[in-house]
């Protein structure tokens, strides 16, 4: 059968029927939210408590799958870490993914959350309180409701949906999860990633992402009973043949990459980020003397773990050579670590996705958007923007499928004590998705 556009009868249908699931998608989103699907491979996370609770968030998000007359293949690549994918259509017009990630960060200390414990689900106002509300659980439900939506309007799409949820992004574990399912052959013309697109407004388009790096870099010393302090650091006393602090030889190698950072305001600029995103956070520092868990000697080591989010446009190998030098510089500058250089450790580089604002599918999303914010309070028009993290667009862009990023929830509160998702920022989403899959993908 030939694929038509949808009709604007058809289109009100749609969005009527996904008015009408605006109670059960709160329903589902709590019971989703209410399992702690945490990483297994999460750094300080013990895998074994862990492990299988991604593969009961992924079995929700199958049932939801099911309901939406989809066929549904749940399959792992490590036993207890279930992805999801339904497929619906005719198989006749363009194609389209919709994908997001169960899994979720660890929850912190329950006592830091003040508004509602982390994996309650916990409605006040117009906010869902729980780790994974905004990133991104409420996307997930979203799509999925979307899906629903079109069934009960009683739209057979012409070409196919495919509706992924996908474990492992939190760790970049692309091999089991969003890659995985690709390879398994699950593909199309286009995919939305529901991820969190705010800021700068509410279910904002997001079109490009910043690169990203991870390095340590870690500073030698001599360790030395902490009475010797000023023997170390005064002239004409015996200095560095004594003991050496590294916690004092390490802020020389934080003090030029904050040089560096500041750098970035004025030479890494991008039309879609704010002057000052691309950035070095030194997220974590370690110290001691030895195994010491007290000040009473010099450190003998000192390490800092960077992150870094780097412009689009850049090679992430040409960054990491940039940050190298900066580091080579501060040691030439300093007569210890002359003689005893920086190491530095590169853990990752996740590089940028992007896509042209005019390409087909940001076009199809800014007119379904427009279409689904009538009558919301929402902004009519859609927000191109950044997207201020990394995500798996990146996977699905190096597999050849052109991505945009397009979720409920905000990034500044991703990961963060008190996460929560605005839930008519997930009714317009749902909304947005399900008038672009009648659009995108045809009707018959």
């Amino acid at each position: 059968m030939t694929a038509a556009p949808p009709t604007d009868e058809v289109r009100a249908r749609i969005l009527a029927a996904v008015d009408g699931l605006r109670d059960e998608m709160v329903t589902s989103l709590q019971s989703l939210v209410r399992i702690p699907s945490v990483n297994p491979k999460y750094p300080g996370v013990e895998y074994e408590e862990h492990v299988g609770r991604e593969g009961e968030g992924s079995a929700v998000l199958a049932e939801l799958y099911e309901r939406a007359g989809a066929a549904v293949d749940v399959f792992a690549v490590e036993p207890g870490r279930e992805n999801a994918v339904g497929r619906l259509g005719g198989g006749t017009g363009r194609s389209l993914i919709f994908n997001g990630h169960v899994d979720v960060v660890p929850g912190g200390d329950p006592a830091d959350w003040h508004v509602a414990p982390p994996f309650s689900g916990e409605v006040v106002g117009n906010r869902m309180y729980g780790r994974g509300t905004t990133d991104q659980k409420a996307g997930l439900i979203g799509q999925a409701y979307a899906a629903i939506a079109l069934r009960r309007a009683g739209v057979q799409l012409s070409g196919d949906l495919l509706l992924q949820c996908a474990v492992g992004e939190e760790t970049v574990d692309y091999t089991c999860g969003t890659g995985a399912i690709v390879e398994r052959g699950y593909t199309a013309d286009a995919a939305v990633v529901s991820e969190p697109s705010a800021p700068p407004t509410p279910v904002s388009l997001a079109v490009v992402s910043p690169g990203l790096l991870w390095f340590s870099v870690t500073v030698e010393g001599i360790k030395v009973h902490c009475s010797m302090r000023g023997e170390t650091i005064h002239p004409h006393r015996a200095g560095d043949a004594l003991g050496v602090n590294a916690i004092d030889k390490i802020f020389t190698v934080y003090q030029a990459l904050r040089g560096l950072e500041q750098e970035w305001v004025q030479t890494q600029r991008h039309e879609l980020f704010f002057d000052g995103h691309f950035a070095l956070l030194p997220g974590v520092i370690r110290g001691a003397p030895g195994d010491l868990a007290v000040p009473f000697a010099l450190s003998d080591s000192a390490t800092i773990e960077y992150t870094v989010m780097y412009h689009p446009q850049r090679d992430g190998e040409d960054v990491r050579a940039e940050i190298q030098g900066v580091i080579d510089r501060a040691a030439d500058s300093d007569p210890w670590l002359r003689k005893h250089r920086p190491v530095c450790e590169w853990k990752l580089q996740w590089d940028p996705y992007s896509i042209e604002p005019d390409a087909d599918i940001n076009q199809a999303l800014a007119a379904a958007y427009r279409r689904a914010a009538v009558g919301t309070g929402f902004a009519p028009e859609p927000t191109f923007t950044g997207f201020y993290g990394g995500c798996d667009a990146t996977v699905l862009k190096k597999l050849g499928i052109p991505s945009v990023v397009l979720g409920p929830g905000d990034l500044r509160v991703a990961h963060a004590n008190d996460e929560y998702v605005d839930l008519g920022e997930m009714w317009l989403a749902a909304r947005t998705y399900a008038l672009l899959a009648a659009d995108w993908c045809g009707v018959v």
